[in-house]
């Protein structure tokens, strides 16, 4: 009875608006002896050995009978590297890498699981060709930033992954740094904090973010119905406005401001995602309507910028006016739900574990996956 009368639906993005896999689309590696960036390249194998090696082991997949199991980002992510795991690992893996690269076998010696709350995951490695022992840590381009020496990040880092993001790309960030010891054994009495502290940034992964063909339309459908529609994801925020906009959640010619803070008790800074102009006061813009009788500015907001907004109880009055939230975490994703579903018979729509919580929270809990989020939710589907 309750899903024939949802007002909002709540939707993540990456498998749920977008295509289950995304496409790798290519890397771009900085240069440690300038600090610099190198030309974009579709091209792993062309890219420096320690990047190469990053890229080939710093994830979690596995090799079950011959198919690989894990995030699809990750598999997605090693396929690219066309490296294999070996079968009969001499520690927690064995990864041989692609074919004509004389990088040899490289064991991975220890692994830190990739944490929602962290956006980032590791790797301590063993490389058989030189016998060195390497730390790998991969994640959001911000965290990554955020942890890496500040010599090794570009200066012009903040704007080649907001260009990658305003093209609809997912990028993932690399960092690292070779460990004194050369014995495995030592590794376990390290912290994940001593292991990843001190990391140099090594370049960027790129990924391609593709709608589903059946996106747009269901999207309009749902418009059609005066469903409201609301992306929720764990993305950054321009790419996530990239997906509204081709999937028409955001209106052709309608201007969005995005509003970002670094932490929550930080003001929030508003800027014109096209102009890239900085907005002192978006409320002369939200009451500005068009022919048709809605407003001609749809928000944004990070997760930062969402925390911010329900500390001061803005969150209340900008609600109905957000239409990404974005770099959400999954109880970011329950909060966000729960304050749409004081208003509204509320929806969640996604796909992964980290979509879990907010699909068992809301009024109707939809499914796209025969994985661990349909174990919560009331709806399942595959398609």
């Amino acid at each position: 009875m309750t899903a024939g009368k949802v007002q909002v639906l709540c939707a993540d993005k990456t498998g749920t608006l977008t295509r289950d896999n995304l496409e790798h689309y290519g890397g771009r590696c900085i240069d440690p002896s300038t600090g610099m960036f190198v030309e974009f390249t579709s091209d792993l194998l062309a890219t420096d050995r320690l990047f190469q090696q990053a890229v080939a082991s710093c994830h979690a997949v596995a090799d079950l009978n011959g198919q690989l199991i894990g995030n699809p980002v990750d598999i997605e992510q090693f396929h690219a590297s066309k490296a294999t795991i070996d079968p009969q690992p001499e520690y927690l893996d064995a990864i041989q890498t692609a074919p004509n690269t004389n990088l040899g076998k490289i064991h991975v010696v220890r692994r830190f699981q990739f944490v929602h709350a962290r956006a980032s995951m590791s790797v301590v490695i063993l490389d058989e060709s030189t016998g060195k022992l390497h730390v790998f840590v991969k994640g959001s381009f911000e965290r990554l930033k955020a942890i890496s020496n500040a010599r090794s990040v570009p200066a012009d880092y903040d704007e080649a992954c907001a260009d990658l993001a305003r093209e609809g790309c997912y990028v993932l960030a690399f960092a690292h740094k070779t460990l004194d010891t050369t014995d495995p054994a030592q590794v376990g009495e390290f912290t994940q904090d001593e292991l990843e502290g001190g990391c140099d940034m090594l370049g960027l992964l790129v990924f391609k973010n593709m709608l589903k063909s059946d996106t747009a339309q269901a999207i309009a459908e749902l418009k059609h119905g005066s469903t409201r529609t609301v992306m929720i994801t764990g993305d950054t925020a321009l790419t996530g406005i990239v997906i509204a906009r081709q999937c028409g959640m955001i209106p052709e010619n309608t201007r969005v401001l995005l509003g970002e803070c670094k932490t929550p008790a930080d003001e929030i800074q508003w800027v014109d995602v096209d102009t890239r102009e900085p907005v002192a006061d978006i409320q002369p813009h939200l009451t500005e309507l068009g022919s048709d009788g809605f407003s001609t500015t749809e928000l944004a907001v990070g997760g930062a910028a969402f925390e911010r907004l329900c500390a001061t109880g803005e969150i209340d009055t900008l609600l109905f006016n957000i239409r990404v939230f974005a770099r959400m975490k999954p109880t970011h994703k329950v909060e966000c739900v729960e304050h749409h579903m004081k208003y509204a018979v509320t929806a969640m729509c996604g796909d992964g574990g980290n979509d879990s919580l907010a699909l068992r929270a809301a009024h109707v809990g939809i499914a796209l996956s025969d994985a661990e989020a349909s174990i919560v939710s009331p709806f399942s589907a595959a398609n």
